[in-house]
């Protein structure tokens, strides 16, 4: 275990993590006279810029949270040791979500109300981001997830300001209507699976992505099956997803209810091929279960490989300490950096307008580079954040396109056996 332990980023949160909505990490943004601050003083005032950041430390998620955290709060030191945006410092505020809509809910809007943010960072369940994506908006409050993938998701956020309509929700992971084209792919081309069922967690994120796959695999579908994280007992649930024999499962799922559901799977002898989504994507998992599921697959964003993904590793302490979209986290905050750099302005309307220009758009700067960058942009020259996950190019909707892995699990190792690149995407999203 790292020194970033769960337990010691818990400690840190402190109260924000046990004492629900309306106690959180950090105090009260102040203006000048030691008042609350006004949105004019946050937006041109010369005190910290409030941020803040929602991911996962416990729930059904929990496992990839610590990780996640540490990068933004990584992310969040590389500016600040930079001189900040414009010579102002920024402030995080964090929150635990739980993996709980409500929950993570009641903490944004306590973030909101009691910190003054101007964006933030999360969260990383999709069922999770469609509940926070309209608070987003209606408080103008620029959101950046970097683990959501619903495609809903890409219609979410707007509001129209001063007559032009702007897109408070943005995100580094990519859209999971690629990844139901590629689980489709992997049940066709790899399996060859002439027919096959869906068992999806009942949220957002599983049902967007099963539905995709559905509607991409040529072969029968069997059934469409949602299962609920409220369980520990899913053998009826399997039942019905193998009633008329499929020869695969597309599976989509998290670490916590997919181990249990995978575990009484191989109990029943239930047979078939799986082909999971990158949720399950686990390390420890994927050891454990090592003997269940070899010659099973995965499908998973594989992004090109940027400069900047060596210089985030090693700042994180190396590839054993990050985990699963942490570098999307790190990113995420770098974007809502560099986009008030560039607008000259921290307010939420001023990172939606300048968050997609500073992501593909004119000189190359990447992980840690935050002061070059605000010396381009000073100069007037326009930058092009590549980041440690990916080039992070930005479509109108705020949403990267990435490359695909299928992969097959091979002594509890993903193996990548096709590569799916970006170009097959087009005219298929």
């Amino acid at each position: 275990m790292s020194r970033y332990s769960r337990r010691a980023i818990l400690s840190r949160l402190g109260a924000a993590v046990t004492g629900g909505s309306t106690a959180l990490a950090g105090c009260l943004s102040r203006g000048r006279d030691g008042g609350s601050a006004t949105s004019d003083e946050i937006a041109h005032g010369d005190g910290p810029i409030p941020l803040g950041s929602l991911v996962p430390l416990t729930g059904s998620a929990g496992a990839f949270g610590e990780s996640m955290q540490r990068a933004i709060d990584l992310a969040v030191e590389h500016v600040n040791r930079s001189g900040g945006v414009d010579g102002r410092p920024l402030e995080l505020y964090s929150a635990d979500t739980e993996t709980n809509p409500k929950r993570a809910r009641s903490k944004l809007v306590a973030m909101i109300d009691d910190h003054d943010i101007v964006g933030f960072v999360g969260p990383y369940s999709s069922g999770v981001g469609t509940t926070l994506a309209p608070v987003a908006a209606a408080h103008q409050v620029m959101e950046v997830s970097h683990g959501n993938t619903s495609p809903v998701l890409s219609g979410m956020g707007y509001r129209a300001v001063d007559g032009q309509r702007l897109k408070y929700y943005g995100r580094t992971a990519p859209n999971d209507a690629q990844q139901g084209l590629v689980m489709a792919r992997a049940l066709t081309d790899h399996v060859e699976a002439d027919s096959a069922a869906f068992l999806y967690v009942n949220n957002p994120y599983g049902e967007g992505l099963a539905e995709k796959a559905r509607q991409a695999f040529d072969g029968e579908v069997t059934s469409m099956v949602a299962y609920s994280r409220e369980t520990d007992d899913y053998r009826g649930t399997l039942d019905t997803v193998f009633a008329n024999d499929p020869e695969a499962v597309g599976f989509v799922a998290y670490p916590e209810n997919g181990r249990t559901i995978i575990e009484q799977w191989h109990e029943g002898d239930y047979g078939g091929t799986w082909v999971m989504a990158d949720g399950i994507n686990d390390t420890a998992l994927l050891d454990d279960l090592s003997g269940v599921l070899d010659g099973h697959y995965l499908s998973s964003p594989i992004p090109q490989r940027t400069a900047s993904h060596d210089t985030f590793v090693s700042a994180m302490g190396g590839a054993d300490d990050v985990q699963l979209y942490s570098s999307h986290g790190y990113d995420a905050l770098f974007l809502l950096a560099l986009a008030m750099q560039r607008a000259g302005e921290a307010s939420g309307a001023a990172i939606a307008r300048h968050i997609r220009p500073v992501s593909h758009l004119g000189t190359t700067v990447g992980v840690d580079e935050f002061a070059t960058a605000k010396a381009l942009l000073s100069d007037g020259t326009n930058v092009d954040y590549e980041g440690a996950s990916s080039d992070v190019d930005l479509t109108d909707r705020l949403e990267p396109v990435v490359r695909y892995s299928i992969l097959q699990i091979r002594d509890a190792e993903p193996t990548t056996v096709e590569q799916v690149p970006v170009s097959w995407f087009d005219g298929k999203l």
